[in-house]
This record gives C-alpha cells, structure tokens and sequence, in this order.
C-alpha cells in the first residue's frame, strides 16, 4: 500500500467511524441502509467510496454532485507549468460507481430536512437517507471582499 492510499484509507476510516455508520448502518446486516454524500471533492468521493467497501458493499450510498468528473486543484499548478495535462488530473465519477456501486446523481441540493431525514435536490427531486454526510467544497463569496464583485 502507497503512503498515499494508507492516508486516504485511514482518514476515511475515521470519519466513517466518527460519523458511527459502520456501528449503525452495517451492524448486524442493515443491508438497504442509505447514505447520502453530498459533495465530489477529496472527502465526499472518498468517503462514499470508503462506506461502500467498509460495510461489505451492503450500504447503498448516493453521491449527490453537479460535475461529471473531478478536477484536482491541488495540483492544477502541473497542468500550467505543462507537465500534465487537465485530463490527466481529471477523474470522472462513473468509476465510483462502476467500481465500487456508487449511484451518482448529477444535481445541486437546494435544502435538507434533517427532521424527515430528506434531501431536496434543485431539480426537484428528494432523495431519503439513513446517514447523511456533507462534503459540499469551497467556494468563494466575491461579493464580500471589497473591490471582487
């Protein structure tokens, strides 16, 4: 195992563990349990990843994500200075669900009822969940820095 993918595993690990998906979805078989992941960055992807192979593939998790791919910011820098290229930092989503039976919605969430355990999508629709875990990314506000609108 590469220092990476032992990083990746280990902090998955611990917020699967810390969120008690693990102790409360998977114990006991609760096959059909249902995850919602909002947010395809590192920690929503990896996280939904992650719940699937840590519950034996027996919690069904959704990834809720308006872009059909990841792009790496991190190291977009490599893609100025011409030693990669955007495809070679861009991933698409499909393969979480190919590999490892993500099902990938492509939308925003436009509100969440925690009471009802919902989330409400933009384009209407509603998506019911056991544990829901909340990944959404940056971004940036403009208009609150003075002289960027």
């Amino acid at each position: 195992m590469q220092r990476r993918q032992f990083v990746q595993t280990l902090g998955a690990g611990s917020a699967v563990a810390g969120l008690g998906l693990l102790g409360g979805c998977a114990a006991g078989g609760a096959s059909g349990a249902k995850v919602v992941v909002v947010g395809g960055g590192y920690g929503g992807a990896t996280a939904a990843k992650y719940v699937r192979l840590f519950s034996d593939y027996g919690i069904n998790v959704t990834l809720i994500e308006p872009n059909p791919a990841f792009v790496s910011c991190p190291i977009s820098n490599l893609v100025i200075q011409g030693s990669k290229t955007i495809a070679d930092i861009t991933t698409p989503y499909d393969n979480l669900e190919k590999r490892h039976g993500v099902k990938i919605v492509r939308d925003m969430v436009a509100s969440i009822d925690a009471e009802k355990r919902m989330v409400k999508l933009a384009s209407g629709g509603e998506l019911p969940y056991d544990r829901l875990i909340l990944s959404p990314g940056i971004d940036f506000m403009w208009d609150t820095l003075p002289g960027m609108a």
